[in-house]
């Protein structure tokens, strides 16, 4: 029987299972974006080391993105996989091929982070006083991000088997650890501004090695299936061409994404002051919590459609998608209504030592204008998340149910439209600063959620096999 109540209050109560499998995931996502910012937190008092860990984080950010194209389609795959039942050899393929790819892809990143860290930054408009900090943070970092590589892919094999909260127990401890020696390298051990931010680059490394160690641990007592690279032999090359078909487009997607919130730091960074972007970057760390239950329950769903469409039921994958979508909107509003309530405060303290500090509060801004400033850009931020919020569903919805080529295309034109083009045009030729970024960014989100909306509901997804000649 139905529940009573609100329409909304029936949509929550029909998908409680859902949330249950989502709490998790939300959790994990909100520690994985502490971790990526908790540096910049701990640093605030230090604008400059602080500046470069954002600038940094914008190089890495693109290459990441790689670890994703083997991470998702195994998600996607295991999830239908695991739903068809007593298909374990094939589950045991995409395991030990994923972990092989994405090991190698760890390495390679690594290295390129740590080729590109002399010249890149200049490049990117970072001020001079910036530049070396940044350089020191990128190369000394830069080998976390092979132990990133291999625990993205772990934490996909441990979502497609529902295990949720194993990775959340993961970032956890990764978070506990990194920063509790940030702050021992930051408060705890003398030195320069220059040997804490080094200190604080050693325990993203750290941090991370031991978040892959637990993470291995938790795959071998709660995956189904086994990892053996003698399923590699003779090598699964059917099973690596739907990976990467399904892998390869949905990372170019988001590489794109990423590219474009590059190229519009740069203009941000020849367009504003350095104390204008150090808000832009609190107020993106600060509005990334938004979306985290939007994410957080769109991957959830990814497994729950995923084991329905390889059962066959196509019309509860359906209301699934619907439902997520209205729960991810609403609850995307709430929050960005109640953090721009709290935004006056909450920049009013943060950005204290950046305005006090003349070498970035180049324009003489006083801490009440600054904290204005992030009420505006939040207003913005409201109807932003709504886009979002939506993408972050659909998107993932269209991927599972093998309509990937349409959001890719739709996405990078978008981004590339909107988040670039309308913002350097309202950033530069407008003169509105930082607010023409949010608004670019709200423009490039809100027309995407109108077409991914759009292509689920005409329904081609629902004459697509992706898992056909993988049993």
């Amino acid at each position: 029987m139905e529940a009573s109540g609100l329409p909304i209050i029936r949509v929550f109560k029909r998908n409680k299972n859902l949330i249950l499998l989502a709490v998790p995931v939300f959790l994990e996502l909100m520690l994985s974006v502490a971790m990526g910012y908790v540096n910049q937190f701990l640093l605030s008092g230090i604008p400059l080391a602080s500046n470069a860990v954002s600038q940094s984080n914008q190089i890495t950010n693109i290459f990441v993105v790689s670890f994703s194209v083997l991470s998702n389609s195994s998600l996607i795959l295991l999830s239908q996989l695991l739903g068809k039942k007593n298909e374990e050899e094939a589950v045991g393929r995409i395991y030990s091929l994923s972990l092989i790819i994405n090991l190698v892809l760890g390495v390679i990143v690594a290295g390129i982070c740590i080729g590109i860290a002399f010249f890149v930054f200049p490049l990117m408009g970072v001020d001079e006083a910036v530049i070396p900090y940044a350089i020191r943070y990128q190369i000394v970092s830069a080998p976390s991000l092979i132990f990133q590589a291999l625990t993205n892919v772990f934490s996909s094999f441990l979502r497609a088997n529902k295990k949720m909260a194993f990775p959340t127990a993961v970032a956890f401890l990764t978070n506990i650890v990194n920063a509790g020696i940030a702050a021992l390298f930051i408060w705890g051990i003398p030195g320069n501004e220059m040997d804490r931010l080094v200190g604080v680059a050693l325990a993203t490394d750290i941090s991370r090695f031991l978040g892959l160690a637990a993470s291995v641990l938790f795959f071998v007592f709660g995956a189904k299936g086994r990892l053996s690279f003698r399923l590699l032999h003779p090598f699964p090359g059917k099973t690596l061409s739907k990976l990467l078909k399904i892998g390869l487009p949905t990372a170019g997607e988001t590489l794109s994404y990423n590219f474009s919130q590059l190229v519009l730091s740069i203009i941000v960074n020849f367009s504003v002051s350095v104390l204008e972007q150090n808000l832009r970057t609190y107020i993106m760390t600060f509005t990334s919590l938004i979306y985290l239950f939007a994410s957080g329950t769109g991957i959830a769903m990814q497994v729950v459609e995923g084991n329905l469409l390889g059962q066959g039921n196509k019309d509860d994958a359906d209301l699934l998608v619907r439902d997520v979508g209205t729960m991810a909107r609403t609850v995307s509003f709430l929050m960005a209504v109640i953090f721009t309530g709290l935004a006056y405060p909450v920049f009013y303290a943060l950005m204290g030592p950046a305005v006090a500090n003349p070498e970035v509060n180049d324009i003489g801004a006083s801490i009440e204008t600054v904290a204005l400033m992030a009420v505006y850009c939040m207003l913005i931020d409201i109807v932003l998340d709504q886009g979002r919020a939506t993408n972050l569903v659909y998107v993932k919805a269209l991927e599972t149910g093998g309509d990937i080529s349409f959001p890719v295309l739709c996405s990078i034109f978008t981004s590339w439209l909107f988040t670039v083009g309308a913002s350097a045009l309202l950033c530069i030729v407008c003169g509105l600063g930082i607010y023409g970024a949010f608004i670019g960014a709200m423009l490039d989100e809100c027309v995407r959620a109108i077409l991914f909306y759009v292509r689920w509901r005409r329904g081609g997804w629902r004459k697509r096999s992706l898992t056909q000649g993988l049993e």
